[in-house]
């Protein structure tokens, strides 16, 4: 069985052509990622020694499924584990004696290295949390 569907000329009038090629190309990938992960859930739920069946319920579920599993690229992974140490870090760096040279007057280099790390810090988080919709 061969599944397609058809949009009328009202809805791309103001499509060119390479971007009704990309939609078709993206409504394709999408529509893919639907069947594997319906084939997934499918899989999670038959019992053993049942014939393989995909309802609409199974659909459904793997529809929901796809919206809520986004894939994340490596740097997402990445800026998000350094924005965590980075944060870590500098909780463990607030110490109080630290800012206060021996003789009573600010230690600049601390007192710049540790709000240097924080602003840094603080960036990335809020940055991590945009890009998330958070």
């Amino acid at each position: 069985m061969q599944i397609s569907f058809d949009l009328s000329n009202d809805e791309l009038t103001h499509f060119s052509q390479g971007a009704k090629n990309r939609l078709a190309e993206q409504a394709r990938q999408y529509t893919l990622e639907i069947i594997s992960e319906a084939n997934k859930v499918e899989e999670m739920i038959r019992e053993n020694g049942a014939s393989q069946e995909i309802t609409e319920s199974i659909v459904v579920q793997a529809i929901r499924r796809n919206k809520t599993i986004r894939k994340k690229n490596i740097r997402t992974i990445i800026l998000k584990i350094l924005s965590e140490i980075l944060l870590f870090i500098s909780g463990l760096l607030f110490l109080p004696d630290m800012f206060i040279k021996s003789d009573n007057t600010l230690n600049m280099f601390y007192f710049i290295f540790f709000l240097l790390l924080i602003t840094i810090s603080l960036i990335l988080t809020i940055i991590m949390h945009f890009k998330d919709g958070e």
